[in-house]
């Protein structure tokens, strides 16, 4: 399947990793950028599917790092997943219940 970045997916993943650079090392910045790109190979590969996070709206949820999960949705029709934000799991669920909309 063929990953489509939305743009709040590029802009939300830029905020989480500019956040890292205050806060981690930049061992630990490579290390989430792998996880990241682990956990983006295996739903590409269709090697592991989440569970639901709004399932009417067909958005699973994948956990990146315990602070960091991605919400995305499959387009089995179009062979597509859409990347649709990456979400610190600190903030405001709220703020997340918007990004999902």
């Amino acid at each position: 399947m063929e990953l489509i970045w939305t743009r709040l997916a590029n802009i939300t993943y830029r905020e989480v990793f500019e956040n890292l650079e205050w806060r981690w090392t930049k061992k630990e910045m490579r290390d989430f950028r792998d996880l990241t790109n682990e956990l983006l190979e295996k739903v590409k590969n269709g090697r592991v599917t989440h569970p639901y996070a709004h399932k009417s709206l067909g958005i699973r949820k994948g956990i990146v790092h315990k602070n960091v999960s991605l919400f995305y949705k499959e387009d089995k029709e179009n062979n597509k997943i859409y990347l649709i934000t990456f979400f610190n799991n600190r903030m405001n669920p709220k703020t997340l219940k918007r990004l999902l909309k």
